[in-house]
């Protein structure tokens, strides 16, 4: 028993410190996807929290009885269950506010919620909550002859089953859809199959570790599965770094390098505003930049296909500001961080940058 104490404390402290790594990660990320950030990390805290609840119930039932043990273990599962439906709940909110282009903060999230009632969330999350009721008030007992087999209620492993998959399958669904929906780059797409590849694994480790192996009676892998789990959310921590986005769209590169010398004469370093209604006269003054050797970045709020046939721009990275559109060149105009970071990105990656 000592043995595999040992081996249980050595894993979830593992875990809980690999958990430390992938908080600060995220919370470090320059993202202007702020909303699903703290989605994420919302998410974290609950496999943080199941871990630690692992270890106080651990250390308390170890020292009582064969009877008390085997209660401390049904307890643990129910305990850390509960708060991977809720990691569930978590995540899948994170899958369904990435792959929608409306929202973009709580406020758009709960606005989302009321005008397009029903949605595929509403479906994922009622089951998600019936999945915990089951968990809290099914039973769990040992098999008599092998204290180490659980036996799981039929209707327990249906409903678990059910759920299980809808996470594994729910995550793919809406991301490739969103793919399609975007055509983003190879780097977007590389990213975004990471994702699917922590999510889904992180819901066939659950369902190995927690249900599979336990009513075959192997119960020794439970301590290694918190790494492995954890490891798997990395991957969705590293996927979700938010300037690979900006990365592939926002690529600095001069629209001309003509010979003539510029119509106008601008000092570098200064901010100018040009006093107009249609922007007509800005956009002339950013294109004879930008056809004189400046690397330009456009924002605007018309839609980047027209403004590159009226002024005759195909190098320079056009970003559509919009609440709406669902290209993948769209920033949306809140929170302001959205802007900031893309100008910031294009500044530190030019040369003789105009924005």
């Amino acid at each position: 028993m000592a043995d595999i104490s040992m081996v249980t404390f050595l894993s979830a402290a593992s875990a809980l410190f690999l958990s430390s790594l992938i908080i600060v990660a995220i919370y470090r990320q320059k993202t202007h996807q702020v909303f699903q950030k703290h989605i994420l990390l919302v998410a974290v805290y609950l496999l943080v929290c199941a871990i630690i609840s692992n270890v106080v119930i651990s250390v308390y039932v170890t020292t009582q009885g064969q009877a008390a043990l085997q209660d401390g273990v049904i307890l643990s599962k129910r305990v850390q269950a509960t708060f991977d439906y809720l990691f569930g709940i978590a995540i899948g909110a994170f899958i369904f506010v990435a792959t929608t282009t409306s929202i973009n903060s709580r406020r758009d999230f709960v606005q989302y919620m009321k005008t397009e009632f029903p949605n595929s969330y509403v479906f994922y999350l009622f089951l998600m909550i019936i999945t915990i009721v089951t968990i809290l008030f099914s039973k769990v007992t040992f098999d008599p002859s092998n204290p180490a087999q659980i036996r799981f209620e039929d209707y327990f492993l249906f409903v678990n089953g059910i759920a299980v998959a809808t996470l594994i399958l729910y995550a793919p669904y809406r991301f490739i859809t969103y793919l399609r929906q975007t055509k983003p780059g190879q780097e977007v797409r590389r990213d975004t199959y990471l994702i699917i590849l922590g999510i889904s694994g992180f819901a066939l480790c659950e369902l190995l570790f927690e249900i599979v192996l336990p009513y075959v009676g192997i119960a020794t892998w439970r301590a290694p599965g918190f790494i492995l789990e954890m490891a798997l959310v990395g991957l969705i921590a590293f996927g979700v770094r938010g300037e690979s986005f900006l990365q592939e769209l926002i690529v600095p590169e001069a629209e001309a390098h003509l010979l003539t010398k510029p119509t106008y004469a601008l000092d570098r370093g200064v901010t100018y505003v040009v006093l107009e209604r249609d922007a007509g006269q800005a956009f002339e003054i950013f294109k004879d930049l930008v056809t004189h050797g400046a690397q330009g970045l456009c924002i605007t709020r018309r839609a980047p296909k027209a403004v590159m046939a009226e002024y005759g721009l195909e190098r320079t990275p056009v970003l559509w500001l919009s609440r709406v559109a669902a290209e993948k060149n769209v920033i949306r105009p809140s929170p302001p961080e959205n802007v900031a970071m893309a100008i910031e990105h294009f500044i530190e990656a030019s040369e003789r940058p105009t924005v």
